[in-house]
């Protein structure tokens, strides 16, 4: 004959055990996604090089990564363990991440991050519409890229917050 009591307890008590369970995973997924949140706002030395060969075509080292951080250009520099205890999955040497900001803020400023074309360049508008002539009025940085307030020379119609992917040379 069943122990129903007994079985009802088991299946309660597996029933609270997974529940609790489900608590810590969803606070921890929370906790991971707020960090991953934050870990946006902040580059690794490896990604600033990345930035430096993609954008200007140059290849840096570690070491100009390094003294640029502790001539404090970079702002303030954290340890990636320490700041996203939940993300960090790599072993090895200790990661520093420099806030994002700051970083481009210095790249510009030094002249590894420019815009791709000037004010009054004439340029195609390359969107879904055929191809128009433009100058470019004014130019906005946003991010590590830039952005373009550009006049259709055609209708003399401003449009602004044009992407670079978006322009080429005449």
């Amino acid at each position: 004959m069943r122990d129903y009591d007994r079985e009802i307890e088991a299946w309660r008590n597996q029933v609270i055990t997974a529940t609790a369970q489900i608590a810590l995973l969803e606070q921890e997924r929370a906790s991971f996604l707020e960090q991953q949140h934050r870990r946006m706002n902040y580059l690794s030395s490896r990604e600033i090089l990345e930035l430096l060969e993609a954008r200007h075509g140059r290849v840096g080292s570690m070491a100009t990564i390094k003294r640029w951080a502790d001539s404090g250009a970079l702002g303030e520099v954290i340890e990636e363990r320490e700041a996203f205890p939940l993300l960090v999955n790599k072993q090895g040497n200790k990661r520093f991440l420099y806030p994002r900001e700051d970083v481009l803020q210095f790249l510009r400023e030094k002249g590894y991050l420019s815009p791709r074309y000037e004010v009054l360049d004439r340029v195609l508008l390359d969107t879904d519409k055929p191809c128009s002539h433009a100058l470019i009025i004014a130019i906005e940085p946003c991010g590590h890229r830039f952005t373009y307030h550009v006049q259709l020379e055609a209708t003399g119609e401003l449009l602004t917050h044009v992407a670079e992917e978006d322009l080429l040379r005449p």
